[in-house]
């Protein structure tokens, strides 16, 4: 993977307290999603420090190198990705190969399909919604990707 990146999500864990506000934002952005009611990005207390899971969007896509139905894209010149979530026949060979844990699963209700982070097309809900600027978008990442 290039260790050069042109966009991406950045978590500062010294600013979140832990209210969740992303996750809402996140899941009523996609109400017509198939993992709809599950959010993008999932925050989790460890050692009294929070922790964001989420795609931070690399230059290159290791899950979509292995997606056998090609249902990654890249959007937008290049800035995000997408994943078609409902083409997806959940053969979970993308999942493994993401290196943040990004890429998540649903198979509930007969629902199967693997899902992650689509930026909301490049103006993210999440960043929006987080009342302590512990979510940015940065343009210019250099050797974190």
């Amino acid at each position: 993977m290039s260790s050069t990146r042109k966009f991406g999500m950045v978590f500062h864990s010294d600013k979140c307290n832990g209210c969740l506000e992303c996750e809402k934002a996140c899941v009523k952005a996609h109400p017509t999603s198939v993992a709809s009611g599950k959010p993008r990005i999932k925050v989790n207390e460890e050692n009294d420090k929070y922790k964001a899971v989420m795609c931070v969007h690399c230059e290159t896509c290791p899950p979509g190198e292995v997606c056998p139905s090609a249902l990654f894209e890249f959007h937008n010149e290049g800035d995000y990705w997408t994943l078609d979530e409902h083409r997806c026949f959940a053969c979970m060979a993308c999942i493994p190969r993401c290196p943040y844990d990004a890429v998540f699963f649903e198979g509930a209700f007969g629902v199967e399909t693997a899902y992650t982070c689509d930026l909301c097309a490049g103006d993210p809900a999440c960043i929006k919604a987080c009342p302590k600027g512990a979510l940015t978008l940065d343009k210019s990442l250099e050797g974190k990707g």
